[in-house]
C-alpha cells in the first residue's frame, strides 16, 4: 500500500471575500484552459485534472469548529468509457 506524497500546502487566515474571489479565479482558469498555477513565493505548481475527474464536497462541524472541504481528484490519463 502506497502512501500519500504531500507536494504542496498552504494554510493562512483570509476574509470571506477573498476565499469566494480565490475560488472564482481557479473556477475560471479551470473553465478557460483546464488548469490553473499556484504560486507561493518562487514556487510554482500547476494543477491540471485530466481524464475522469471526481469532485467531492464535504461539511463537518466539531464542537464550534465548522469545515467545508472542496477535494478533486483524478488520475491522470483515465478517460471516461465512450460508445462508439
Amino acid at each position: 500500500m502506497s502512501g500519500s506524497n504531500v507536494i504542496f500546502s498552504s494554510e493562512g487566515q483570509r476574509s470571506v471575500a477573498e476565499i469566494g474571489q480565490f475560488l472564482v479565479e481557479i473556477g475560471e482558469k479551470l473553465q478557460a484552459g483546464g488548469s490553473f498555477t499556484l504560486m507561493q513565493g518562487a514556487e510554482e505548481l500547476q494543477i491540471a485534472p485530466s481524464g475522469n475527474t471526481k469532485l467531492e464536497l464535504k461539511y463537518k462541524t466539531k464542537g464550534e469548529k465548522h469545515e467545508f472541504e472542496i477535494e478533486i481528484e483524478w488520475k491522470p490519463g483515465e478517460q471516461d468509457v465512450t460508445i462508439k
